[in-house]
């Protein structure tokens, strides 16, 4: 689908630093595909710049403005020395949004290509001066968060670009540098240069995480070490986490599974991090209960294809130790989540980390989990991989005395270093005896450019169309080999890492691979129909083109072991099993089964949602209005379940404007008591049929953002929290540590009101405790005397009702009643509430309000106090 980013797009103070605003500029990005895609890209009116990134291709417009007038403009220099692919590389790093960013001269910024530096060392790494960071900070203007961000990081992704090329990687922050940078001589890109006498630089933070979800290919590739009962085990314990930390609004535990807090900008459009970080309590309103429960969910993901499981350990990015001149014995590894690093050995690094790690360097992330090995005598090690990865591409360090230690919050406490088998790893990739093809250049059908220009490109545009998907088609190859075999074959046509760049970097002619591919392919899917031992799990059969799928999925489930299958059992890990039981099935269903279990229990949980006491008492004279507003989204709604079978986004986009268009009819002044109003209305209803209380209304988000990425603007759900400010429920964030908000009460959170239930006959049981001649049946009650009952009733309900103690009892027609400290009845549970009600045997009245004589109260309950 053909996307544009415009000069106007709300970036959230992003910006693009060699396009001004001024330009009125826009950016096409038109996706790779088949021929029609590729002469729809070559027929584009003639756009300013055009450059490849991943699968698209991407052209600037600047109206009135030609490539010559472009470069002169901005300053740049483009080469094709190296042809397309790494020229869109270098053009990518700078045509892209930054938040960190400043034009410096030359004479006002130093930069040392150090020369004594090892360049197999220092590939990808380099250092920064802390007085330049703050340089940078000085020169912006920031938002208090950003400015904590800049200053606090330790580590940054960098691009400088200069009159003699392109400086990308990894910093270190210094303190007392001499220079402002520091890289290895040699590591400058002449690709692209900027030669207008200025000096560009582009910084983005770069944070360590200490959680981690393993993806499938990870799982797949580290299986048996990964086993599907540890992994199962372990997401039942973050489950767990989140009911917990949800019940009792601690979430201190889980917050670092809820959102990437580094991505500020993302955190600040997430109105559910707003809300818990301004002090909000989860079991307040259902819809906050399942937002922060979801975010477990989505780390699971629905699909099988998709599996990924959460584990403890962390994601942290690698150096060797000369960067930060430490001190790393060989063989072990330091954690430091200041600088976001991974340290380890310069001589490993040199002698088979890189290797070992897929061709590794200073600027890429590593996967690390930290466990106790009892196949090396209860030692303390750290499995470190990246991701993709090929099988046996890791490596296995002891801690240094200094690392850091990898705490995974579990129920009841703390996990680290689990115990597990090194034994279990597949062999090291560095000790296996692959034989790999070569890739070749790609011939090119038309005549290459030796100066730019955005026909040269075109080229450049059909070679990545070439390649188009034949990396995700080898990864899955990979993998199937490894989940059906146990191993790979020992022949490959390329390494992992020569795909991953003729995709990305080089455009080398992937035919080779694409055909080994197929052939991989269809032979496993054979395989799998004469050996039913060798079927492909049906977790992976979505990995497979649509043309194969049919063909791959188990004949019948009924077969006898084969005579090859005794015959090469020393030899693959694989044992015979009927079709659908391979262990990554069975990790799937499992997971699958988990995943509902643990919804049931966050709906459950939901019913027990209830706003505090504020909410209902500063939205007593808004409820009428508040139930308007909800008749409005939910007219909305009930004709769109009317129209389809399923819900549309376009309804939900209905609904949103619907809501607004009602909310500003009334004064900005006058809106928070609308959605406090309603608030209280929905929850003075309570849950109905067994559900919880639907407040998606409360939680709307704005329209969609135009341009690049996701994300929506404020909407209804930020007037909400507002709302909650304006009555005191909650405050304004704090920043207190970097890339997290927090928000500290002097006094406790105020917790949930109580449950709300419907009591009817309320009215008629007034009447008959205080007038003794009532008639036996309420249809046979005088209408005047009825609606003195009821006037009656709406009155007490704000009055001698609240602090009233009732107790309840099931009668034998199994409804459930109310009576007074006296004994008299006074209503009758609402059917929809009576599972609600009957949790205690004594409950206070904390708020009510009466609709023709009924009453809607939100009960407490009454703590039996020993004696």
């Amino acid at each position: 689908m053909t996307t544009i980013i415009r000069f106007d797009n709300d970036r959230g103070g992003l910006a693009y630093p060699f396009l001004p605003n001024e330009w009125r500029w826009q950016i096409v990005s038109r996706p790779l595909g088949d021929e029609e895609a590729l002469t729809e890209i070559a027929q584009a009116t003639s756009p300013t710049l055009r450059w490849v990134k991943d699968d698209k291709v991407l052209d600037l417009y600047v109206p009135g403005m030609d490539t010559a007038a472009c470069l002169a403009q901005t300053g740049l220099r483009l080469s094709m020395h190296k042809e397309g692919y790494v020229l869109s590389k270098r053009l990518s790093r700078i045509m892209r949004p930054y938040r960190y960013w400043g034009f410096y001269s030359h004479d006002d910024l130093t930069i040392d290509h150090n020369e004594f530096l090892d360049g197999r060392l220092w590939d990808g790494c380099g250092l920064v001066s802390r007085a330049f960071v703050q340089r940078l900070a000085d020169d912006l203007t920031l938002a208090e968060p950003y400015r904590r961000q800049l200053l606090r990081a330790g580590r940054f992704e960098v691009t400088t670009l200069h009159a003699g090329g392109q400086d990308k990687g990894h910093v270190l922050v210094v303190d007392d540098l001499a220079y402002d940078f520091v890289f290895p001589a040699g590591s400058t890109k002449p690709e692209l240069a900027l030669v207008d006498g200025r000096v560009f630089v582009g910084l983005q933070p770069v944070h360590s995480e200490d959680q981690m979800c393993l993806d499938v290919q990870s799982i797949i590739n580290l299986h048996p070490f990964f086993s599907p009962e540890q992994l199962l085990i372990w997401t039942q314990m973050e489950s767990e986490l989140f009911l917990t930390g949800i019940r009792n609004g601690r979430l201190e535990a889980a917050r670092g599974r809820l959102h990437n807090e580094a991505d500020l900008a993302s955190l600040a459009d997430w109105h559910v991090g707003e809300y818990l970080a301004s002090g909000g309590h989860p079991m307040w309103f259902a819809g906050m209960v399942k937002a922060v429960a979801r975010q477990h969910l989505n780390r699971l993901d629905g699909r099988a294809d998709k599996l990924r499981c959460p584990a403890p350990g962390g994601r942290y990015y690698i150096f060797p130790a000369a960067v930060g001149e430490r001190s790393v014995p060989e063989g072990q590894i330091e954690l430091d989540p200041v600088h976001a690093t991974a340290w380890v050995n310069d001589h490993d690094w040199l002698t088979y980390i890189v290797n070992s790690l897929g061709g590794c360097d200073g600027d890429d992330a590593v996967w690390v989990l930290p466990f106790t090995d009892v196949s090396d005598g209860g030692r303390c090690q750290v499995l470190t991989w990246r991701s993709p990865n090929q099988v046996g591409e890791y490596v296995v360090l002891q801690p240094t005395s200094d690392c850091h230690t990898i705490e995974w919050d579990v129920p009841g406490g703390r996990l680290a270093y689990p115990v597990m088998q090194s034994r279990l790893l597949p062999p090291r990739i560095d000790r296996c005896n692959y034989q790999y093809g070569q890739l070749a250049e790609a011939s090119d059908p038309t005549e290459q450019s030796a100066s730019y220009s955005t026909q040269a490109m075109l080229s450049t545009s059909q070679q990545a169309a070439a390649n188009q998907g034949v990396l995700g088609a080898y990864c899955n190859v990979l993998m199937l080999c490894k989940a059906i075999y146990g191993r790979l074959p020992e022949y490959l046509p390329a390494t992992l890492e020569q795909v991953i760049d003729s995709s990305v970097k080089n455009g080398l002619d992937m035919t080779p691979v694409k055909a080994w591919n197929q052939m991989a392919m269809t032979r496993m899917a054979q395989h799998g129909q004469t050996n039913p031992a060798r079927a492909i799990p049906q977790a992976l059969l979505d990995r497979l083109p649509e043309w194969l799928q049919s063909e791959a999925r188990p004949a019948g489930s009924h077969w006898h072991r084969s005579k090859e299958t005794v015959a090469d059992k020393n030899k693959l890990q694989s044992e015979a099993r009927p079709a659908g039981s391979h262990w990554l099935d069975a990790l799937a269903t499992a997971m699958e089964v988990h995943r509902q279990q643990y919804w049931a229990d966050v709906e459950a949980l939901a019913t027990e949602a209830c706003p505090p006491l504020a909410v209902f008492e500063q939205g007593r004279d808004w409820l009428q209005v508040g139930k308007e507003l909800r008749q409005v989204y939910s007219r909305v709604m009930r004709q769109a379940v009317q129209a389809h079978v399923e819900a549309d986004p376009d309804d939900f986009e209905a609904a949103r404007l619907a809501s607004e268009g009602y909310l500003n009819q009334w004064p900005a002044d006058r809106r928070h008591c609308v959605l406090i109003g309603a608030a209280a209305y929905l929850y003075a209803q309570g849950p109905q049929a067994g559900e919880p209380v639907h407040d998606a209304l409360l939680w709307q988000l704005g329209r969609k953002r135009a341009g690049e990425g996701n994300g929506r603007e404020p909407g209804i759900a930020q007037q909400m929290i507002a709302a909650l400010r304006q009555i005191g429920l909650l405050g304004e964030p704090v920043w207190t540590t970097e890339g997290a908000v927090l928000y500290y009460r002097d006094e406790p959170c105020a917790g949930c009101a109580g449950v709300p239930v419907t009591l009817s006959g309320v009215w008629y049981n007034l009447l008959r405790a205080t007038q003794p001649d009532t008639p036996e049946r309420m249809s046979l009650v005088p209408r005047p005397q009825r609606e003195e009952a009821k006037a009656r009733v709406a009155n007490l309900a704000q009055s001698q009702f609240l602090g009233l103690t009732l107790g309840t009892e099931v009668m034998d027609d199994h409804r459930v009643i109310t009576r007074t400290s006296r004994g008299n009845l006074f209503g009758y549970i609402q059917r929809d509430h009576e599972l609600y009600a009957v949790r205690h045997d004594r409950w206070r009245i904390a708020w009510a309000t009466a609709v023709d004589g009924n009453l809607h109260a939100i009960l407490t309950p009454v703590v039996h106090q020993p004696a």
